[in-house]
């Protein structure tokens, strides 16, 4: 059978066929003297193996170490790979999870702050909610919520140098870090207690995702807001 047929009967391209023959994991069952491939029954069951184990999530290598039977223990593959597929049953279960979640919280009238979104991301991981926290993460959908990238990037930096200087409360920069951080972010999306602890949690385990607070500065805000309330 020539390469297209056999490609078509197979479920592959004609490319695969030909990147299968320069790995040396299916070559051709002959090549005539103007270099057309031809395949046979032969080279359909090894076909039928190698489709087999790659749909099973086993790499063209480790196939070809099989197929070869170069010391590949087909037993520690079948292991590895059911780990691997609990575990991203695991992680689908997750996502449903919280995809779950949110839709429960939403209604006609409702949606939840992008500002704090993120956190949602954790449920069922390692942030525990209980019913009067995911209330609270929601809001009425009739306000407009605006976020000013550049004054963000502002406060972040002051806050960041007031921090590296230990500035106290009865500084002016660090009284603007607070006034930012109530009027701008707490006051503007109604932020609740509990979300406040919550996102204390989540600059401190994910720094990455926090668009520039950190677990340090975060605290230190935090300190400047109490002293503040007690200067009151």
């Amino acid at each position: 059978m020539k390469t297209k047929a056999f490609a078509e009967l197979t479920g592959v391209s004609v490319r695969t066929l030909q990147y299968y023959d320069e790995i040396d994991l299916l070559k051709p069952a002959l090549v005539n003297e103007q270099g057309h491939r031809f395949y046979d029954a032969g080279s359909f069951s090894q076909m039928f193996v190698i489709l087999s184990l790659k749909n099973m999530g086993m790499s063209l290598a480790d196939i070809h170490q099989y197929v070869n039977q170069r010391d590949f223990n087909i037993q520690v593959f079948i292991e590895a790979e059911k780990r691997r597929a609990e575990a991203e049953l695991v992680h689908l279960q997750l996502r449903l999870l919280r995809l779950s979640r949110l839709q429960e919280q939403l209604s006609d009238k409702q949606e939840i702050m992008p500002t704090l979104l993120p956190l949602f991301s954790q449920l069922a991981n390692d942030t525990a909610l209980t019913p009067a926290q995911m209330e609270n993460l929601t809001k009425p959908s009739d306000r407009q919520l605006g976020f000013n990238l550049v004054e963000w990037r502002e406060f972040i930096e002051n806050l960041t140098f007031c921090w590296e200087h230990k500035l106290t409360i009865r500084d002016k920069k660090a009284m603007a870090c607070v006034r930012y951080w109530k009027e701008r972010v707490l006051d503007a999306h109604h932020i609740h207690e509990d979300q406040v602890t919550l996102a204390e949690h989540y600059y401190r385990d994910h720094p990455d995702q926090a668009f520039g607070m950190t677990a340090e500065t975060y605290a230190y805000l935090m300190k400047l807001m109490r002293d503040d309330e007690d200067a009151k």
